[in-house]
């Protein structure tokens, strides 16, 4: 059995992983849904349009004897290629579609477990000298409470 944020994020990852045309979204995106800091991963062009998923922060709040609430911050960035072209009607596609993935975990039961579900971002990131890609990233908060059993 996993940890209560990994599984979390695997659920994320999951609803990432359905973006494709054949379930009503605008891009591939879907097909190359990876873990990971944006900045980490090696990158090529033909891997593109992808979607990294990591988590920036997990931080305990109120505690109660025997449990702990968790806020955890989940990054979710796309990217598309930029290599002298104009890339951002692309980069809107994968925004809407992003966007529309993770409104679906808002949903009751989406996320089973959660005392709190928010979705904010949609950040444009341009391409930097020497970088042939461009992102949009959104940030998912997902509260919940962590319990210990005795044993």
């Amino acid at each position: 059995m996993s940890a209560k944020g990994t599984a979390l994020v695997n659920r994320i990852i999951e609803e990432l992983e359905r973006i494709r045309p054949e379930n009503g979204f605008h891009t591939s995106a879907g097909n190359k849904v990876t873990r990971g800091r944006p900045e980490s991963l090696r990158i090529n062009q033909h891997d593109l349009p992808l979607i990294s998923v990591s988590t920036s922060s997990n931080a305990p709040g109120a505690a109660k004897p025997k449990t702990v609430m968790k806020s955890r911050e989940v990054l979710v960035t796309g990217m598309v290629d930029a290599n002298d072209r104009d890339y951002e009607p692309e980069l809107d596609e994968l925004d809407e579609d992003i966007t529309m993935a993770l409104a679906s975990l808002l949903a009751m039961d989406a996320l089973p477990n959660t005392t709190n579900v928010s979705i904010s971002g949609g950040d444009y990131v341009h391409p930097e000298s020497g970088s042939n890609t461009a992102g949009v990233t959104h940030t998912i908060t997902i509260s919940y409470p962590l319990t210990k059993n005795e044993g």
